[in-house]
């Protein structure tokens, strides 16, 4: 069985927990090829497993300069599977295996794509693609309310960790807290978008400002703009209200936070989730999708409703009013981890599609 991948992995911490299906794969006697970007932090892990790594990724979907690297690869490898991970890859690929016998897997992460997105038929809904894993049984549902292709080409496989991962990973130190030793930290990781909810999460922050012990600290693209700290200066509580920006490695401060909150309006699952769960961290989601799959309510965390601040922020005191509870449920959550999220399943299960489409 050969496999060619094609994906970004820039990043060593935020593309391992993908990265690492496809070492496990190889450690398990399949052919892999990996297409990524130059200079690859994962080349020398690649390469110890035997997989083959071709320094190119796609930089637009439709161009020559795209296209033809892929379709080289394809001609001479002789593959049998072809896995896309992201929009230039995916519409590339597909592309670039025109006439090539090659089974073609996509992947999505998040709600949709959607009937009257036409890129979508140069994407998932393009005739050439045999199968598409889903991130959580919510993507899966958004796909097939479009009513555009066969819910058997559908798969969910969450992406799975290795506990090891979180280990050795010293938490961050954040200058508030030298005045104040006993502040509990409420982190929240989320690029500035609509859908992450965060507008919600500011409200309750607010509903919460009399209490002077708790520290809310939002991290992701925009939380460090001009225009979200003054959003937050408006506040009553503004200087217990935290910005930080993106960060290459989340880890030290999900470590470091007392509560954990994704407060999104629709979510594929949440990586970050994960990794709270991966500290036992008390954990609030929304009912916005993916989140409520790995956390149960008032078993492994909280679930509130979306779109609402006054349930976020009961949830919030719920927990600082019972923290002892609350670590009892981050550690059930932990549980769920080790036993239902972990990379081998992930790599099991995708070996498993593997092997259904060429069977067919």
């Amino acid at each position: 069985m050969k496999v060619l991948v094609i994906s970004r992995y820039e990043n060593f911490i935020r593309h391992r927990s993908e990265a690492e299906i496809f070492i496990r794969l190889a450690e398990l006697g399949v052919s892999i090829t990996i297409m990524t970007t130059p200079n690859s932090p994962f080349y020398d892990i690649f390469s110890r497993v035997g997989i083959k790594v071709v320094s190119n990724h796609p930089e637009t979907r439709f161009s020559k300069k795209s296209i033809l690297p892929i379709r080289e690869e394809l001609l001479k490898g002789n593959y049998d599977i072809l896995q896309l991970f992201n929009s230039k890859s995916i519409a590339a690929g597909i592309i670039a295996s025109r006439g090539i016998n090659v089974k073609i897997i996509t992947y999505r992460g998040a709600k949709g794509p959607y009937w009257h997105d036409i890129s979508a038929y140069f994407g998932h809904y393009h005739p050439r693609v045999n199968a598409i894993i889903c991130l959580s049984s919510y993507v899966k549902s958004s796909i097939i309310s479009q009513r555009v292709i066969s819910a058997k080409k559908l798969h969910i496989i969450h992406k799975g960790v290795n506990i090891s991962w979180f280990n050795q990973v010293d938490q961050v130190a954040y200058d508030f807290q030298k005045s104040n030793k006993n502040c509990k930290i409420i982190t929240c990781v989320a690029h500035l978008r609509p859908v992450k909810g965060i507008d919600f999460l500011i409200q309750a922050a607010k509903m919460l400002s009399a209490d002077k012990d708790l520290h809310f600290v939002f991290i992701g693209r925009g939380t460090d703009d001009d225009n979200f700290h003054r959003t937050l200066s408006k506040l009553p509580n503004y200087q217990r209200l935290h910005g930080i920006g993106e960060v290459d490695d989340i880890r030290p401060h999900i470590k470091a936070c007392d509560i954990y909150v994704q407060p999104s309006i629709s979510e594929g699952l949440a990586k970050t989730v994960i990794e709270a769960m991966a500290y036992s961290k008390p954990i609030i989601v929304t009912r916005c999708g993916g989140p409520e799959e790995i956390i149960h309510d008032d078993i492994s965390g909280k679930v509130v409703p979306i779109k609402n601040a006054e349930a976020l922020a009961n949830a919030i005191i719920d927990f600082i009013n019972d923290m002892e509870r609350a670590k009892r449920l981050g550690q059930s959550a932990k549980s769920y981890l080790l036993k239902e999220l972990t990379l081998e399943m992930t790599a099991d299960k995708t070996l498993k599609v593997y092997e259904s489409l060429l069977v067919d």
